[in-house]
């Protein structure tokens, strides 16, 4: 039985008392199902302390299973305060569900190099217990220096918006991000945990301007243009506000777009569990409309945007205007063009390759309803023969099956599910493209 003896158990006895407490709690509400598990990264500081505290309490008021709950911690080994973090992290988090990775390597590395082995070890866990949202604790302040930092580099609007509050990552294209706490600035923060006396550590790092891009920017840049703010106090800021409000603003006006606008809109198909596809859409639109910008927005909508670079955005573009058939793979996403058709369908890769093993002798002749669908088995020529789904090498009308299906107009991601009829090694009925049209 999952227990909590750790400092956390005397968090939950509190109501963790902030302005718009609510609000935080219904986006988790809406973010985070009964039955998902959710795993929370926390370094220790203000941020993941605040964020952990908040889902663990959200956990409780919701009575949700808190075997669904865990977190993670992540001992980079570069500085002596890491041992410390770390051991102020088990104290806190004992009894939870807290896994803890040290880095072997004491040898200095890049920012770089630490994220993508922070990621691996990210990625080792959510695979090993089966994660579906993972709760970062970035803020506000946090945002806006991305935004800055992206501009720098050169960015388009994306590059602008910066973090979102739930996406895909490109590091982690099995699992949603989600940044619940991305409203609230970094300083609000800090004020909420001492208010609610939950404790966090400081990373002395973060005001080394020597270190990173960032650090320069958090410690030196950004503070000039927060003075300059006609409205400044210990929690709030007019140039933080302005930024805010352009986020939300342009986030609301996408949206918007997005559900208005015909346009973008993709036909459902029903997906299937021989496929194991998380979703599956299919759109006929005219190439002269095919451009970069609705390749965009459809993988954004279908949360499958993230680190799509301007190269690759332009090489699928071209792919979908100019070939008849073909496919891109990408974010754990297949961009099928099909004789004019484009399907987008989420699933791993090469499962188009699936072949189904299952196999009825028919000895008797009926209708059959599978998944929902009827397809009739009256043909006394049938009997005795064998009903399966296709294998290599298999022949119809001195075609191969593959050259049937291209005769046929049926796309390669559906050629292996469509459901045969087989007598001595010899199909001898194919079931028609009409009843697979719906089972993606």
């Amino acid at each position: 039985m999952w227990k909590n003896t750790g400092v956390m158990q005397g968090i939950t006895k509190t109501t963790l008392t902030f302005a718009k407490q609510q609000t935080y709690f219904e986006l988790l509400k809406n973010k985070v199902k009964p039955t998902q598990k959710v795993m929370v990264a926390v370094s220790g500081g203000a941020d993941s302390m605040m964020t952990a505290s908040l889902i663990y309490i959200f956990f409780i008021k919701n009575k949700y299973d808190l075997q669904n709950l865990f977190f993670i911690h992540c001992n980079h080994n570069v500085r002596p305060g890491n041992a410390t973090d770390e051991q102020f992290i088990r104290t806190f988090f004992e009894g939870t569900q807290i896994h803890i990775s040290k880095r072997t390597k004491q040898t200095k590395t890049t920012e770089a190099e630490l994220r993508n082995w922070r990621y691996e070890v990210f990625k080792k866990e959510i695979k090993k217990h089966h994660i579906d949202r993972l709760l970062f604790g970035h803020n506000l302040t946090d945002r806006i220096e991305s935004t800055f930092l992206n501009l720098l580099r050169g960015a388009n609007l994306n590059g602008f918006l910066a973090m979102q509050e739930q996406e895909t990552h490109h590091l982690l294209p099995e699992t949603q991000v989600l940044r619940p706490i991305l409203g609230l600035t970094k300083d609000e923060i800090t004020h909420i945990c001492k208010q609610n006396n939950i404790p966090f550590v400081t990373d002395p790092t973060n005001i080394d301007t020597t270190t990173s891009l960032r650090n320069k920017l958090r410690n030196k840049v950004l503070p000039e243009l927060y003075k300059m703010a006609n409205k400044q106090t210990t929690t709030t800021n007019s140039f933080i506000g302005s930024m805010k409000n352009i986020y939300e603003q342009l986030e609301k006006s996408h949206e918007e777009k997005i559900l208005n606008d015909e346009f973008w809109m993709l036909n459902p198909i029903k997906t299937s569990p021989h496929r194991k596809a998380k979703f599956a859409y299919q759109r006929i639109i005219n190439i002269k409309d095919i451009t970069k910008e609705w390749v965009m927005q459809v993988m954004k909508k279908l949360e499958s945007s993230n680190n799509i670079t301007t190269p690759l955005l332009k090489e699928w573009t071209a792919f979908l205007q100019n070939n008849e058939s073909g496919y891109k793979y990408f974010n754990k996403t297949y961009l099928f063009k099909s004789h004019g058709n484009i399907y987008i369908i989420s699933g791993p890769l090469f499962f188009r390759q699936k072949t189904i093993a299952t196999s009825k002798k028919i000895d008797t002749l009926w209708n059959i309803t599978r998944e929902e669908q009827n397809y009739e088995i009256q043909k006394k020529e049938y009997m005795w023969a064998t009903l399966r789904f296709p294998k290599k090498g298999d022949k119809f009308k001195n075609k191969t099956r593959n050259e049937w299906c291209i005769n046929q107009k049926i796309p390669i991601f559906r050629r292996n599910f469509i459901p045969i009829i087989v007598k001595k090694n010899q199909i001898i009925h194919i079931f028609n493209e009409k009843w697979t049209m719906n089972n993606e």
